[in-house]
């Protein structure tokens, strides 16, 4: 499939925002817990994102009366976690940076509608921020981090902005795929075109490569696009999109029909770690303390799917008592989900 789309719709390679993000209308189809939705104790993925935001939160430092600590949120998508966080701590100061212009806009709506006003947005690369050296206590990226291009150079930005003390907490793919390669695709309606997206992951060496075909909103190709869409729906699933294995009527035969009315064709490379690489990565970029914890939102999932198996009623105020419980146990336990490093005192 990969030597066929680049022999049928040769592709511009972009950054991630370009090739994804910026296309997009709404991050997680407008369904981001707290910021386009409340919390609700009967869904998983909301006691996930409840307990992440508490683990966020416990890493900032207690600061005397009047001093304000900031927070620099690497790629908030439409507003998350910086925003849930601004709310957690009005008392802290937010900064989200996110290097897609139509994803930064939204976050800035969402903030305004939401009226919380401890948070901004910046539209900018992670490789080169507009942040003063040493001026951030908490650093976070939830699944950010490896969506930029040269995430050592992200890496060495965030050491640079970081105060000697401060930290840096991460939430990533862990790459485990049961096999060698995997290959998927995606029919998505965008901002005004609709997109054709195929993914292929590779183990060893770890990357993931994502093409995406822009395609008019009317006209024979989005005819095309309808139907794929309602194949897709009954062909197998992998990673939240469509597994596409040989033979599939969405492989090359698909993009073949497609190619002729596409608009644009681009495609982006990413890195992926295991978490052994994701510390080596840090250390060398001058982080002296680094370690692996569990992974806050999975443990709240887990919780939140047994306690709506169980038909267990839960009030709004015991569940942000639980998923805090949650985060911040699950943050201060040793294990491999996520990743803390620590700018060392010494640098005063």
């Amino acid at each position: 499939m990969e030597r066929a789309w680049q022999e049928l719709a040769p592709v511009s390679w972009v950054d991630s925002s370009q090739a994804n993000y910026d296309l997009l209308p709404f991050q997680r189809y407008r369904q981001l817990p707290f910021v386009d939705i409340p919390y609700d104790p009967r869904r998983e993925e909301h006691w996930a994102d409840a307990s992440r935001i508490a683990d966020f939160v416990s890493w900032l430092p207690t600061v005397d009366s009047g001093e304000r600590s900031t927070v620099l949120d690497i790629g908030p998508g439409d507003g998350w976690p910086s925003i849930p966080i601004a709310d957690t701590r009005e008392d802290v100061r937010v900064i989200g940076l996110e290097p897609s212009s139509r994803r930064t806009l939204i976050c800035k709506r969402n903030a305004r509608r939401l009226n919380i006003n401890n948070v901004c947005f910046l539209m900018a690369s992670a490789m080169k921020m507009p942040i003063a050296d040493e001026s951030v206590d908490l650093v976070t990226a939830s699944y950010s981090l490896e969506e930029v291009t040269d995430s050592q150079q992200a890496m060495r930005e965030i050491y640079r902005v970081l105060r000697p003390g401060g930290f840096l907490r991460v939430a990533y793919q862990q790459w485990d795929l049961p096999v060698q390669e995997l290959e998927s695709v995606s029919l998505l309606e965008g901002d005004s075109k609709l997109l054709f997206q195929y993914i292929r992951r590779v183990r060893e060496p770890r990357l993931e490569r994502r093409y995406t075909l822009a395609l008019g909103m009317d006209g024979p190709g989005a005819v095309i696009h309808r139907e794929a869409l309602i194949t897709s729906a009954s062909e197998p699933r992998v990673l939240g999109e469509t597994r596409l294995d040989p033979g599939s009527p969405l492989g090359p035969n698909l993009l073949v029909q497609l190619a002729s009315y596409a608009t644009s064709s681009l495609a982006v490379e990413l890195r992926r770690w295991t978490t052994d690489e994701l510390i080596t990565d840090l250390e060398q970029v001058g982080f002296s303390e680094v370690w692996g914890t569990l992974h806050s939102g999975e443990r709240g999932r887990v919780y939140g799917r047994e306690q709506i198996a169980e038909d267990v009623e839960i009030e709004l105020r015991d569940f942000n008592v639980l998923a805090e419980e949650i985060g911040v146990r699950a943050a201060a336990t040793e294990g491999t989900g996520m990743v803390t490093a620590r700018r060392s005192l010494r640098d005063f």
